[in-house]
């Protein structure tokens, strides 16, 4: 048995710890209590040690400093009796604490918390084993894992599974989808296989809800959806007001988000005729879905996630601009990601400095008399009538109706009609100036990094089903625009897992990603029959287009073993050819899937808009940025392995169709990523080196692939360490190597145009969005934030949104020491839209009710003029707060409180 003197320090002075001493009480899991056995807590280190081979006083010095902390919290707490969580939350800080001198320490403090989960499952009969592949994780995988992704017995809390019988349970589930389609047993075992190989060689993650709920029996398998609100309580199909908040509360049960366009609701002090009441207008009702999120936590497992849209023609948009802003930004809204939809009209009338119309929905109805909000027009409206594209359809549209169709029937309703229908009913509630509102948007960003942008037109004009319905809402990070019900059904690939060494440079191994794309691609597809939805809707709607979304992780990662810097021409360059290069092999094997299994039922061969109808070219987007463009030999060699010609399937996408509508979205990968080991999807590295704070106290944690070359330049010293850890980066240290300096670029190293590059040159190629943050230093000023804002439009970006450093009282992300809080605000001026006269609109009367019809002008014939070429874009967005600073001897470090990424706060996807 383990005495007090073997953990005693070689020549030190014996000391007696009361938590020996008094045989203080231990509360297990189960809420059994026994006496502190410092033999226990010895025994299982000291095995772990032996397996690695470590010396036995390393063993002996955890030991000593864990009974310190101990001792240390029991005096601070005056307990007498300690939880076996903050047993083993102090055994692994210690570890992780020692771990910046010793790495080994690493390695032991995962298998600690393995052998926790081993214990569980396998009880007595366990032989100390772990499965290979499970000491492939990080000790952070782990962690997240046992917190959030392992079976629990509800009763005892005990782990019913390892991490590889998570993997295996899911690969099992959704390969077992192919019975469905005849497949024997043989396909699916083997598929099953291939499933289980990508997940647990941590290529590949599928999105939380499939980790935590596949093969369960219950739950829902898809991340986000986008639920409609009608301007009405409830509707006779269940649409309402009251019921998108059951909605709400039944896919958030489960661990799903929603998103929300609230721009169908009436305005504030609008009449309600059924009540002979007034409106009290979208932000209440909004406050009404933030606290239903509240008493709901998601599945619990995670907190709340909501997207809530205003469109920016609604009369409510100035009160919705300033709803989290100044004083209110950290007590309003906190479970609601905000942004405005923001229309082409608007931002022409911005640089044009014309008026805009603030327009009240209601007054805007086709079908008058019926109440349903779906028919407002303004709701309806996308793109303009200007554009070549719209005008050929409209035409057409008209041409097979004889000259004339009921706007409600039509399936574009375009912003200059509506506005006319608007001017003709007296709904324009006043013109403004667009100048004085994009000020507020812009400070308000600037403020408190809400509300984000969509841009409404963009996102619909790269909408491959746009012919189905228009886009008005988005998930909550923004990487998914859908339509009313849709779901994203989301996964994510490591791109610096395929990162290989040929000719003594790296390379990535462009044969092994294509296999694997195919495979996942079928995965993601299985994934959407293998789903349970508490919802007809849900069920309806996803399987009407079967969207799904690939996306990808580690790129940070991967450009930095391939020598290239993050804010660089290079990378851009590299990031535009990887997802052209992903989408072809993607979208083919969606068509092959059709081919099998058949295309999406609402597919359309003369209406479907593949991505490359509005893709522009890489050097476009720098021209359009004003930055300088050009690519060294080195990035050119990279980008010849990834060469490719989507248009080359346009041939079998009309002859087979194709099985998923959408097939690539970029999600955040908050905690997967962490699973995988890797960097967030498409951002910089968040920070080098940091301080992690858990219950028992704090420790400096380091970024892994970092690590890895601090020590191959041999200076992976622990006072190194620290240094890095008081700013997170190293991107202004002198004294560290220019080649560490040159590839390790943290996300506020990153200017913002390039973070803004990155995400459209991704989005060229993403038929879904890119969920993204811009992120600026404090000092960044308002104008700064107009710029990013007014270049996203014009590169194409679906939406964007920017996160100034310390902008939060609850900080997101702090960087450096210095705090600067200097507010230059800066105003511009506005613009307006004119009205192509090609078509008119009329109003008569069919059966005593009046129709909205769309004719040709007999006295005006079609102008055609350029096509209107706009390329979309998506975002993310960073609420809510995990880090901050804090102070330890007099000195500063950024933080970040528990096992999750800062990717990701609200949705980790």
């Amino acid at each position: 048995m383990l005495s007090q003197k073997d953990v005693s320090k070689e020549g030190e002075e014996q000391k007696e710890f009361s938590i020996v001493k008094s045989k203080i009480s231990v509360v297990k899991r189960n809420g059994s209590r026994e006496p502190f056995s410092l033999d226990k807590l010895a025994r299982s280190l000291i095995i772990i040690f032996k397996e690695l081979k470590l010396d036995n006083s390393l063993a002996e010095n955890v030991i000593m400093n864990v009974l310190q902390s101990l001792e240390k919290y029991c005096d601070e707490k005056k307990c007498s009796e300690i939880s076996t969580s903050i047993i083993s939350d102090t055994v692994e800080k210690v570890l992780m604490e020692m771990g910046v001198k010793y790495k080994e320490m690493f390695e032991v403090a995962k298998r600690y918390a393995l052998a926790r989960i081993y214990q569980d499952v396998y009880g007595k009969s366990w032989d100390g084993k772990f499965d290979p592949k499970d000491l492939e994780l990080t000790f952070q995988a782990v962690k997240v894992l046992e917190s959030r992704y392992l079976i629990k017995d509800p009763e005892t809390l005990r782990y019913k599974e390892t991490p590889q019988m998570l993997f295996r349970r899911v690969a099992r589930a959704i390969a077992e989808v192919e019975r469905l389609y005849g497949k024997d047993e043989s396909f699916i075992k083997d598929l099953e296989e291939k499933f289980y190989e990508l997940m647990s060689s941590l290529r590949f993650m599928p999105n939380s809800p499939t980790l935590m709920n596949a093969g369960t029996g219950s739950g829902l398998l898809s991340a986000c959806f986008v639920i409609p609100v009608r301007d009405s309580m409830v509707t006779p199909d269940g649409e309402g007001i009251m019921d998108a908040l059951r909605a709400q509360a039944l896919i958030q049960k489960y661990g799903g988000g929603t998103g929300f366009s609230f721009s169908e609701l009436r305005p504030e002090g609008d009449v309600v005729a059924s009540t002979s009441g007034v409106a009290s207008g979208p932000l209440s009702f909004m406050r009404l879905f933030d606290v239903n999120t509240d008493v709901i936590k998601q599945g619990g497992k995670r907190r709340g996630a909501n997207m809530g849209i205003l469109h920016v023609w609604h009369p409510d948009i100035e009160r919705f601009i300033v709803s989290k802003t100044g004083e209110l930004k950290d007590v309003q809204l906190q479970n609601f990601n905000i942004s405005v939809g923001i229309y082409d009209s608007f931002m022409r009338a911005l640089e044009n400095k014309e008026k805009f119309p603030l327009i009240n929905p209601r007054k805007t109805q086709l079908r008058p008399g019926s109440g349903d909000s779906r028919y407002y027009a303004v709701v309806r409206a996308r793109y303009s009538i200007e554009e070549e594209w719209i005008q050929e359809y409209i035409i057409e549209e008209l041409e097979r109706n004889g000259g004339s169709i009921p706007l409600d029937e039509s399936r574009i309703i375009t912003w200059e009609e509506a506005v006319a229908i608007a001017e003709h009913e007296n709904a324009i509630v006043k013109w403004i100036d667009p100048q004085e509102l994009w000020s507020k948007i812009v400070k308000g960003a600037w403020d408190s990094g809400d509300p984000g942008v969509i841009y409404i037109d963009t996102i619909n004009r790269r909408h491959t089903t746009w012919y189905i319905d228009k886009i008005n809402a988005t998930n909550p990070c923004g990487e998914e625009p859908l339509m009313d019900w849709e779901p994203c059904n989301l996964g994510s690939i490591d791109l610096s897992k395929y990162v290989v060494e040929r000719n003594g440079s790296t390379f990535f191994d462009v044969e092994k990603l294509t296999e694997d794309i195919k495979i996942i691609i079928r995965f993601l597809d299985n994934v959407i029959d293998a789903a349970k939805w508490p919802l007809k809707q849900l069920d309806e709607a996803s399987k009407r287009t079967r969207k799904i979304g690939l996306g990808v992780m580690g790129w940070a990662y991967a450009l930095a073993k391939l020598g290239i810097r993050y804010d660089s021409p290079d990378a851009v360059y590299l990031s535009w050819h990887m997802a052209r290069f992903i989408y072809y092999h993607a979208l083919k094997t969606s068509i092959e899937l059709a081919r099998e299994k058949g295309a999406f039922p609402a597919y359309d061969p003369a209406l479907y808009r593949p991505a490359w109808h509005f893709s522009k070219n890489v050097e476009e987007l720098f021209k359009i940025a004003e930055t300088e463009f050009k690519i060294s030999k080195r990035a050119l060699e990279i980008a010849k392995d990834l060469e490719v010609d989507p248009i080359v399937l346009k041939e079998d996408l009309l002859r087979y169709g194709v099985r998923n509508a959408q097939v690539l979205s970029i999600a955040p990968t908050g905690t997967i990523s962490i699973i995988a080991g890797t960097s967030p999807s498409i951002e910089p590295i968040f920070a080098l080196a940091f301080v992690r704070s858990v219950a028992i106290g704090t420790f400096i944690e380091i970024d892994r692939l970092f690590l890895e070359y601090l020590r191959r330049y041999e200076l992976d010293d622990p006072e190194v360490i620290e240094a890095i850890a008081e700013t997170g980066g190293i991107g202004h240290n002198p004294f560290m190597p220019r080649t560490l300096r040159e590839i390790f670029r943290t996300a506020h190293d990153v200017s913002p145009i390039y973070h803004l590059l990155h995400q459209a040159a991704w989005q060229q190629w993403v038929d879904a969005g890119v969920s993204k943050t811009v992120n600026m230093v404090a000092e960044a000023t308002i104008d700064e934030v107009d710029k990013i804002y007014r270049t996203a439009w014009r590169l194409g970006v679906k939406g964007v949104t920017v996160y100034r450093d310390k902008s939060k009282s609850q900080q997101v992300i702090y960087f450096g020491l210095k705090s600067f809080r200097e507010r230059v605000e800066a105003k511009q001026q506005t613009q307006p839209t004119e009205v192509s006269k090609t078509f008119t609109i009329s109003q008569k009367r069919s059966s005593g009710v009046r129709v909205r019809r769309r004719e040709f002008d007999e006295e005006a014939e079609p102008e055609y003029e350029e096509e209107y070429e706009e390329t979309p874009k998506a975002r993310r967005r960073e609420a809510s707060a995990k880090f901050g600073r804090i102070r330890i001897s007099n000195k500063e470090f950024l933080y970040i409180e528990g096992f999750e990424d800062p990717s990701c706060p609200t949705c980790e996807l």
